[in-house]
């Protein structure tokens, strides 16, 4: 997923431009229901904007998916862009 080089500063596996430490929103899709998460830990690469979540902090998600209570619920606008006219 990425590599170190020898300074050990984390490496993008796309593009090779610097990953940086950062929290960010995360969701996911499973049956048909949209979850946010807020305050991920994940790294971003400063230069392509790829996204890398641990493995472990994807387990708590899935947990939490599973068993968590949310701390709120927000209102998700829908929009179906076939409906809307654009070509």
């Amino acid at each position: 997923m990425k590599k170190s080089t020898d300074n050990k500063k984390e490496l993008c596996a796309v593009c090779s431009g610097e990953l940086r430490a950062t929290t960010i929103t995360h969701e996911e899709y499973r049956g048909g229901h949209l979850y946010l998460f807020e305050n991920v830990p994940a790294q971003v690469c400063t230069k392509c904007g790829e996204i890398w979540i641990e493995e472990t902090t994807l387990q708590v998600i899935d947990r939490l998916i599973e068993q968590g209570c949310p701390t709120r619920h927000v209102p998700t606008p829908l929009y179906d862009f076939a409906l809307a006219g654009a070509k």
